[in-house]
């Protein structure tokens, strides 16, 4: 438990609910309110319970799809609708705003209030008198756009929230149809379809998109009710408008990174697949696992260098020296990489990362670096031209003779037709008598 969480008994006359939350999941600390709420002991905390554990089935799949992640990524989100359940079963809305503290990665604290309260809120803006002081000033300093109009839809009243959030002035949307004004053309059906409902006693309440000044639209939340007269007859309309515009951003940024997440682990899967099957042809026994295993760690590092790099693109110098980790005071003594910056696209990383790779072990294992004296020189260049190569180059000296293979081993496809086939590009294999030369040409475009 985080010992910097102060005691919550001085909050328990609190008229929300409180509750902190650790990196686990797990309810820390919960308040005498909302214990009261779900029915328990209101004098016991909580113990052993997972927040989760306090939602609805509906609500606690959002949570640990969209609410969870925004917390991470975001640091908070604000009154967002979940339902929490209580042990036998009865069920109740809350709003809900969360914070992650700085530096805390795992603790949350949730501040939840009663739907009710809300609604309350929102039935004292239509049951005022929208002349009176208090509904004037009620409304001016509200946080949220409140437009009001009359029963034909003609605004008479705009508070300075509408005027920031749409971009018109108060003056200039005066008797004008908010309808016609703000709401998308493929959306008015759809309203007016609801009216009835909504001049019956229903307020209507979703999230919605609404029209900016400058034509943009707008991702906003919606209230929409009818106001009534001293005589409770229909004399209009009050909406109001939450923007929840940066909410949306960051769902969709969330949902983006869970795509490339779900593709990239596909690609790697594939790829460990094929490794798997390779290496098993050329190596049994107690031989396969450790082969395998450099191998994975191979591939593992070309991913470790794109989290590095916050991108998907890997520089070619930082990939070559990452192939050599496995080799102790190799590199810039025995061991002599050069050439220009080079940023690969992630297919092409792992490729050529796999090949270098390959290189590196054989000729740790047979080649020139298994000798005293041996050395390895990894070049590269791009070429002059409208459409310019890169042209990598293995050289090995003071190695022993080595021989061409006599079959085609997982080294030879990784060195060879793989790369060839990731890249569009062309390899050569030469076998000369103080170790092999191995280049490698492929067009840049295919490759950044």
């Amino acid at each position: 438990m985080n010992k910097n969480i102060q005691p919550l008994s001085d909050l328990d006359l609190w008229p929300g609910g409180l509750l902190v939350m650790d990196g686990d999941g797990m309810i820390i600390k919960t308040n005498a309110t909302l214990r009261t709420w779900l029915g328990q002991d209101s004098a016991a905390q909580v113990s052993g319970a997972r927040f989760v554990d306090i939602l609805t089935r509906a609500s606690r799949i959002f949570f640990e799809t969209h609410l969870r992640p925004i917390l991470i990524v975001e640091g908070a989100f604000s009154e967002v609708s979940l339902e929490l359940e209580r042990p036998d079963g009865s069920r109740f809305g809350v709003y809900v705003n969360a914070e992650r503290p700085n530096g805390q990665l795992g603790v949350a604290y949730f501040c939840l209030y009663r739907n009710e309260q809300r609604q309350s809120f929102e039935r004292e803006l239509v049951e005022r008198r929208r002349e009176s002081d208090e509904f004037r000033i009620l409304v001016d300093s509200s946080p949220h756009a409140i437009v009001s109009s009359d029963r034909f839809f003609r605004i008479h009243a705009w508070n300075p929230a509408a005027e920031q959030l749409f971009g018109y002035s108060k003056e200039e949307v005066l008797g004008q149809r908010f309808d016609l004004l703000l709401i998308p053309e493929d959306e008015l059906d759809e309203l007016h379809k609801r009216v009835a409902d909504v001049i019956a006693g229903e307020v209507l309440r979703s999230e919605t998109l609404r029209l900016h000044r400058s034509g943009q639209k707008i991702h906003v939340e919606r209230s929409f009710a009818a106001i009534r007269d001293e005589n409770q007859t229909h004399a209009g309309f009050v909406t109001m408008y939450s923007d929840i515009s940066e909410r949306k951003k960051a769902e969709t940024k969330i949902e983006t990174l869970l795509h490339e997440i779900n593709h990239r682990s596909k690609n790697l899967l594939s790829i460990v697949e094929v490794i798997a099957r390779q290496t098993a042809r050329s190596h049994a026994g107690d031989e396969f696992l450790p082969v395998f295993s450099n191998r994975l760690r191979s591939l593992a590092s070309n991913q470790d260098i794109l989290l590095r790099s916050g991108s998907t693109h890997v520089d070619l110098e930082e990939l070559a020296r990452a192939q050599f980790t496995h080799l102790e005071d190799v590199l810039d003594t025995r061991a002599k990489l050069s050439g220009p910056p080079v940023h690969l696209n992630e297919s092409v990383s792992q490729a050529i990362g796999m090949a270098i790779f390959e290189l590196v072990t054989n000729t740790a294992k047979y080649g020139a670096l298994s000798q005293e004296n041996g050395g390895v020189k990894l070049t590269w260049e791009i070429t002059t031209g409208e459409n310019p190569d890169l042209k990598m180059y293995w050289l090995e000296t003071n190695g022993p003779p080595v021989t061409a293979p006599t079959r085609t081993g997982f080294g030879s496809q990784v060195t060879g037709l793989l790369l060839e086939s990731t890249t569009s590009g062309e390899t050569r294999h030469d076998f000369a008598t103080d170790g092999l030369r191995w280049s490698f040409t492929a067009p840049v475009e295919n490759l950044t």
